[in-house]
């Protein structure tokens, strides 16, 4: 990971999105409860995934490390 410190450059600041009539804006979809209960379980399903690969990894390294 890159841990330099950002250079902030004057010409970044200029804001290029286009202007939007207040009248004509439509504003997204706002996620459903459910669809945000199911996002999160796949997260955490995600997470626990990963965590016990990890374990298994850490294992098998301990293992190939007694031999």
């Amino acid at each position: 990971m890159n841990r330099e410190p950002l250079v902030s450059d004057p010409d970044d600041d200029v804001d290029f999105s286009e202007a939007v009539n207040d009248d004509e804006y439509v504003r997204p979809r706002a996620s459903s409860r459910a669809d945000t209960l199911r996002v999160r379980r796949r997260v955490e399903a995600l997470l626990e995934e990963r965590r016990l690969q990890r374990a298994i990894e850490d294992d098998w390294m301990q293992f190939d490390e007694e031999e």
